[in-house]
């Protein structure tokens, strides 16, 4: 029995006994996509919000037998993630033969014989994965999966059989259902304002806004995860495609092939597979009548972390294609004398070999972006199906290669040994690895390897499993070539980041094995989580040795059921236990009151923390310990939709680190040190800080900044006592308008001169200053396009400056400054791309200053960017702890 409702009407006609009927007789009672709207999908100022789409994929599944769609999970804020399977009738029926058979494709340990891989190819489908509008404000893939999957499921033409008879359709029609419902709700809200489709102040993800596709191999957030389990674990698609928008000055619509350069983990027959598929694309559309086609421009295939970088590194094909974008729905109006070309492969808006048919300009809409992104739809589709062949039988190959490499050429496999300073955060590290279907083993017994002893528990990661490509990706440090726009010219961009290599940035050890080594270890299931143990004791006190992400934790849960605990600063020198060494500064202490020991094991189920016994707490160092307080923390939200904002609100949020968002109106209120101890500001440019958006951009309530009002604010809440704690490109705030005794060396630097995108570096850390506490003396921090200082006023430019200065109130007289950390002087580079690393040697990378009776923290790298460096987030920890300590 179906039956379908449609706008304005009754149920209509159902009572349909599907035995008999064909699928076009089947196809007449359900309603095209502009019928159940009662717009064409695309109309010119039409949004179709989520619940409209997912109301009618669950009609289009009700009324056939080519569709399955069902629910993934929820999404961050509660809405259904829907995934949909399209294929013949015959394969939706039984879908779990074809996922067994890609499982041995992707694997070939599983296949029997070459007589067995033959019939897998020949038997199997292609399942070809489709993701729909991960960046909500690319508003048409959405819109377009309604009419695809409703010509797929109702569609008899030749064309459509084929691709039903070969391959597999998977289709997630919104990968951020969260975003696309608040992107519609604004555009609706902006309709007929100056700043129509525009100026949404805050992130379409909770946490990560455009940034969600940057989460491929961290897996921060819950729609990430979900997409994870298909893509890894449920269905191994042999091709997935992102369907993406970019800006609108240049090419109508992007296709591979890729512009360079290109990560040698990515296998060169999916490059060449990238040539077919872009050219397949390119020559339907030139067929049907779209022109202004790009490729070989603007996106490169060096980086890892986005959603078809990451399945490269899985032997899975990855395409990603960009329209021009409109107003979100609004239609634009461009002559061609506008449109231009753009940084890479494509110097002009002429016809080239990689853009031979260039648009003419004139009106582009939304509905323009849907007929481009179907036509392509269907090239892809028919392309996999007519060489499924092909390739499936790449897909074992590239498996097969990977083992074989594996296990014939160094490294042979990556280690990480038990002895982390934090085994939360190499936990952390291995559970995504997991989760990415990288295999990981823990030694039963001691083993050595490359002349070294490990003990038992050491997990290993073999090189010779089929995911080699991801693993090596992960685990080396990447060298990413010196390219400049011209010889002798300015650094060209990479289109993210440079080097990403996942254990420098999260503090963990780690050791590449060069020989064949042997082992009894045992393959994971699942990570076992490293729970710390608290001492059953007597004794007066418990330690907490400082050293671990988790520590701050605990310090929360401690708070929350009012235990009171001291904290370690080391104000009359450091402390030496006969039991336990030096203990570190940022340790503390808990009195092992009556009933407190219970409330500590509790509170530390889940963590790694080790709580230990101690007798007493030498009367020398007794005045080297303060009460424990929990800071009153402000992050700063702008209405600007900072990503670092939601990435800061993360890393907070996944540490129970408590904090009030706080936004300019409050700000320029002032008085803010009655409420707060510590404000932090994230990575945002100081100009946005203080300007905001400017009039006519957004709505009136969100237009502006903190203003010179609230630059006045925030130095009169740190010479109240508070701390005010920068972060990366918010430093220049204090530099700018603190009249502070540091300058930024790097500031406004040509890229010929200094150039530093996305990349790991090594630093220097003063572990007796309070944001050092519980740090190690080196570690690795992420420096993306970022910040280097020096202590005193920037050099003067002539004579006449200089004996202003000179008449003025020295900053440096004023205000005490503290180097926290340093940049090395020595190696400095671990993973990317630098030019002019000689500038930032030895130089300061965190430096505090003494302002009033409060402080300022300078952090010049992103300590917790993007959610990934682990390593660091204790820096921004300690600096918020360091709000309530002298």
């Amino acid at each position: 029995m179906k039956s379908f409702r449609l706008p304005g009407r009754g149920l209509v006609l159902a009572a349909v006994v599907f035995a008999g009927l064909s699928p076009t007789a089947l196809a007449q009672d359900i309603p095209a996509p502009e019928e159940f709207l009662g717009h064409q999908v695309g109309a010119d100022y039409k949004l179709v919000k989520w619940d409209r789409i997912v109301e009618y994929f669950r009609l289009l599944g009700e009324g056939s037998d080519r569709i399955n769609v069902r629910d993934l999970g929820t999404t961050t804020e509660g809405r259904p993630f829907l995934f949909v399977e399209i294929s013949s009738e015959e394969t939706i029926a039984d879908l779990d033969p074809h996922k067994a058979n890609q499982r041995k494709i992707a694997d070939p340990r599983l296949i029997a014989d070459e007589d067995e891989a033959r019939r897998l190819v020949t038997e199997s489908k292609v399942p070809v994965l489709v993701n729909c509008q991960l960046h909500s404000t690319e508003t048409a893939a959405s819109q377009m999966s309604m009419e695809l999957a409703y010509d797929l499921v109702t569609g008899d033409s030749p064309q459509i059989n084929e691709i039903l008879d070969g391959t597999i359709v998977l289709l997630i029609p919104c990968a951020n259902p969260d975003g696309q419902v608040m992107v519609a709700e604004w555009y609706e809200r902006s309709l007929g304002e100056p700043w129509e489709g525009t100026g949404m102040p805050w992130l379409y993800q909770k946490y990560a806004g455009h940034d969600n596709n940057r989460d491929w191999f961290m897996l921060n957030l819950k729609e990430t995860l979900l997409t994870t389990e298909v893509l890894y674990r449920e269905w191994f698609p042999t091709i997935v495609w992102d369907v993406h928008q970019m800006g609108n000055s240049n090419a109508r619509l992007f296709v591979p092939p890729f512009h360079d350069p290109k990560n040698a983990n990515v296998h060169p027959i999916i490059d060449q597979t990238l040539l077919i598929i872009g050219g397949h694309m390119a020559g339907d559309l030139a067929r049907a009548g779209k022109k202004g086609v790009v490729h070989g421009a603007i996106y490169d295939n060096w980086w890892a972390g986005g959603f078809r970088t990451t399945p490269y590194r899985h032997n899975m094909v990855g395409i990603l294609t960009e329209a021009a974008s409109v107003n979100l729905a609004s239609p634009i109006f461009q002559r061609k004398s506008e449109l231009t070309g753009t940084r890479r492969g494509m110097p002009s808006y002429e016809m080239m070999t990689n853009f031979p048919d260039p648009w003419p300009g004139g009106w582009w809409r939304l509905r323009d972006i849907v007929e481009y992104e179907k036509t392509i739809a269907m090239s892809l589709f028919t392309l996999a199906s007519r060489y499924h062949d092909r390739f499936q039988e790449n897909y074992i190959h590239f498996g097969k290669e990977a083992l074989d490499k594996g296990a014939n050429e160094p490294p042979y496999a990556w280690l990480v040994p038990p002895d982390q300073r934090d085994p939360g955060s190499a936990f952390q590290m291995l559970e995504r690895l997991h989760a990415t279907a990288i295999e990981v083993h823990e030694a039963n017994a001691p083993f050595e390897a490359d002349g070294v002893d490990y003990p038992a528990g050491t997990y290993i990661m073999y090189c010779a499993q089929p995911y080699r490509p991801h693993l090596m990706d992960m685990m080396e440090r990447q060298v990413y070539p010196d390219r400049a726009m011209y010889p002798g010219g300015p650094a060209e961009p990479p289109y993210d980041m440079a080097g990403w290599t996942l254990p420098l940035q999260m503090g963990v050890r780690h050791v590449a094995v060069q020989r064949p080594f042997d082992a009894d270890a045992e393959q994971l299931n699942t990570i076992p989580l490293p729970q710390g143990e608290v001492e059953e004791t007597d004794a007066e006190y418990l330690l907490v040795r400082a050293g671990k992400n988790d520590d701050f934790r605990l310090m929360t849960r401690l708070h929350a059921e009012n235990v009171a605990f001291q904290l370690h600063i080391g104000a009359n020198g450091d402390w030496h236990d006969t039991d336990f060494g030096t203990v570190p500064r940022g340790s503390f202490v808990i009195p092992n009151d009556e009933g407190v020991i219970d409330i500590v094991e509790s509170v530390n189920e889940g963590l790694s923390t080790e709580v230990v016994a101690v007798e007493s707490v030498r009367s020398s160092v007794d005045r080297g310990f303060q009460d424990a307080v929990q800071p009153r923390t402000a992050l700063y939200q702008p209405w600007t939709a900072s990503m670092d904002e939601g990435w800061t609100r993360l890393a907070l949020d996944s540490f129970e680190v408590p904090y009030t968002s706080i936004h300019n109106a409050e700000i320029r209120a002032g008085n803010l040190r009655d409420r707060y101890d510590c404000i932090v500001l994230p990575s945002v440019p100081a100009r946005y800080i203080v300007n905001g958006r400017s009039p006519d951009t957004t709505a009136p309530e969100f237009v502006g900044g903190i203003g010179e009002q609230g630059v006045v604010s925030l130095q009169d809440f740190a010479q109240a006592g508070g701390t005010l704690v920068c972060i990366d490109q918010s430093t220049n705030l204090v530099i700018d308008h603190f009249n502070a005794p540091v300058y930024n060396i790097v500031a406004d630097k040509p890229s010929e001169e200094f150039y530093c995108p996305g990349s790991v570096l090594r630093l220097w850390m003063d572990r007796k200053h309070p944001l050092g506490y519980g740090m190690p003396e080196w570690y690795s921090g992420y420096f993306a396009r970022s910040q280097a200082f020096r202590i005193g006023t920037a050099p003067v430019k002539d004579d006449e400056e200089k004996k202003h200065v000179e008449q003025t109130r020295q900053p440096q007289r004023r205000f005490k400054t503290h180097v926290v950390s340093r940049f090395s002087d020595t190696v400095l580079l671990e993973s990317g791309w630098i030019r002019g690393d000689d500038l930032i040697r030895d130089q300061p990378a965190i430096v505090e200053i003494d302002y009033g009776r409060g402080h300022i923290d300078l952090i010049g790298i992103g300590v917790q960017r993007r959610g990934q460096p682990h390593g660091t987030f204790r820096i921004l920890f300690n600096a918020i702890q360091r709000s309530t300590l002298p």
